[in-house]
């Protein structure tokens, strides 16, 4: 911690050169980020050296001290003259919270990315999956176009997943209904296999039927692989509440099952593909990684719309309880939230470890809900309205959110999750802000001066872990220093002597 007036004095008068009140105006418009960063915090050493980081609204660089020569000063103030223009502009055209993908689409009630980045959707009453590629273009011709297929009512083309090993075996999984000769509802799924953009070799993975002839309500439909490699699906009861909690029956449950179809040795009920009962007419569920939980969707009838945290065995209560039970029955895991009014749950995702946005069908609105550790609700919040209701939600591999309306795809504009590292060497300048609730580019300038001017920089890795979003992971050796990493906890520094060998490291704040 520097206390030398002197040192202090030297570095107001470089703060000043480098950073006129302009240049801090700047940074006060790039970097209004939705996730905390680090304070400002600094280190330094016996031979000089002192670097401040910025708190998150002025996440900048912006004192570099020294016993080099005056001269590298000004070549820090010139690249920062050089590039503001830029990023004020960017800073002035703020955008809407919501940019579409494509729109004019048929439908679109499910979609899955592949680890290319193409977004494989499904189309509920054409029996088409579509692609479009990652540059934002539909591909002409389906994928495949699934028949026969029964699309009255809420049947039709209902979910879409891939396998784990997409890349490897092109496998696609669709769930969707048809009907017998006795106008029974069937549902069915199916898996294709990927050749570029086409797909062929069916195979038939699971099939249910409705207990009564002539449903076209709650056939459920989303599918999705769980952490653990099974393939999760949710069954609605078909228009028959007895049959939720009717154990010989899939209808109104959640089912796991191999890739195969075949039936996992560790399922709650033996010899059964039922992972939970008591579900009426379910939309969409999701994992959330951090904690392994379960998380779905469910329409209530007239009342009491419900969230669940699904698990191992468990009865959700219809038709017995809609919402939660009254009196209390043990016997009955109740819903973590509960909507009088109606509004219809469908889609839902995880964005962060314990938060998610989940769409609503009724009023059209994204909200986001965040739980406790364990599973109590924190706060719940409405964060954009899409006209004509919102279907399937699903976060991007980019830390974005993605969902669907009837006429189209939709990102929102807010970055989530932070984008896998990536190497740059030789690199001084780094671009990583956010403006309002979408990420632009703008400019860190990282320079440091070996005292004997003999020293560069290496290499500068940018990404990091997920909680610093707001202050990019930095690697690069100069001189005897090697700057480890910023952290929530401070700037990481190791002091090397020669060789690799390190001596002392410290991390240290300043007021």
């Amino acid at each position: 911690m520097m206390t030398s007036s002197l040192m202090e004095e030297r570095d107001s008068e470089l703060f000043d050169i480098c950073f006129p009140p302009l240049m801090l105006s700047l940074a006060d418009l790039l970097f209004e980020l939705p996730t905390p960063g680090i304070r400002q915090e600094g280190i330094s050493s016996s031979e000089g050296f002192f670097v401040r980081l910025r708190t998150p609204t002025e996440l900048l660089l912006d004192r570099v001290t020294t016993k080099s020569t005056r001269l590298a000063v000004e070549v820090v103030c010139v690249l920062i003259l050089l590039i503001a223009p830029h990023f004020l502009s960017q800073a002035q055209a703020i955008p809407s919270a919501v940019t579409p993908v494509l729109t004019g689409l048929n439908f679109p009630v499910s979609l899955k990315f592949a680890p290319d980045g193409r977004i494989f959707f499904t189309e509920k009453d054409t029996g088409n999956i579509r692609i479009i590629l990652e540059n934002g273009t539909l591909l002409a011709t389906p994928f495949v176009t699934v028949s026969p297929i029964f699309t009255d009512g809420e049947a039709g083309l209902l979910g879409i997943a891939l396998d784990p090993s997409f890349s490897s075996n092109g496998y696609v999984y669709v769930y969707y209904t048809d009907r017998d000769p006795q106008n029974y509802t069937q549902g069915h799924v199916r898996r294709y296999t990927a050749t570029g953009n086409t797909g062929g070799d069916q195979v038939s993975i699971f099939n249910v039927t409705s207990s009564a002839p002539n449903t076209i309500y709650h056939n459920g439909g989303y599918i999705k692989f769980g952490p653990d490699g099974r393939l999760y699906a949710q069954v609605g009861e078909f228009h028959q509440s007895s049959q939720a909690q009717n154990q010989g029956t899939m209808d109104g449950k959640i089912l796991r099952m191999n890739p195969d179809g075949s039936l996992p040795s560790d399922n709650p009920f033996a010899e059964s593909l039922v992972w939970a009962l008591g579900i009426r007419n379910a939309f969409g569920f999701d994992f959330d990684s951090s904690n392994g939980r379960l998380i779905a969707t469910e329409a209530g009838p007239s009342s009491d719309d419900e969230i669940n945290i699904i698990v191992k065995g468990g009865n959700y209560g219809w038709p017995t309880c809609t919402g939660p039970c009254s009196p209390h029955n043990p016997a009955f895991i109740d819903p973590i939230v509960d909507f009088n009014p109606v509004v219809t749950p469908t889609g839902i995702a995880t964005v962060e470890p314990n938060v998610y946005y989940f769409g609503e069908w009724n009023t059209g609105n994204l909200v986001r809900l965040n739980l406790t550790s364990t599973g109590s609700i924190v706060s719940m919040s409405q964060v954009y309205t899409q006209s004509g209701g919102i279907i399937a939600v699903e976060m991007g591999p980019a830390g974005k959110l993605y969902y669907s309306s009837p006429d189209g795809i939709y990102v929102l504009n807010t970055q989530f999750r932070t984008p896998e590292p990536s190497s740059v060497p030789n690199l001084v300048l780094i671009a990583i802000a956010t403006v309002g609730a979408t990420t632009v580019a703008t400019t860190v300038v990282y320079l440091f001066i070996r005292r004997n001017r003999r020293s560069a920089i290496n290499d500068l890795n940018l990404g990091a872990k997920r909680t610093e979003i707001a202050s990019p992971r930095i690697t690069s050796r100069v001189d005897r220093f090697c700057f480890l990493g910023v952290t929530a906890l401070g700037v990481q520094v190791l002091r090397k002597s020669r060789g690799i060998r390190p001596r002392s490291w410290r991390v240290m704040r300043r007021r």
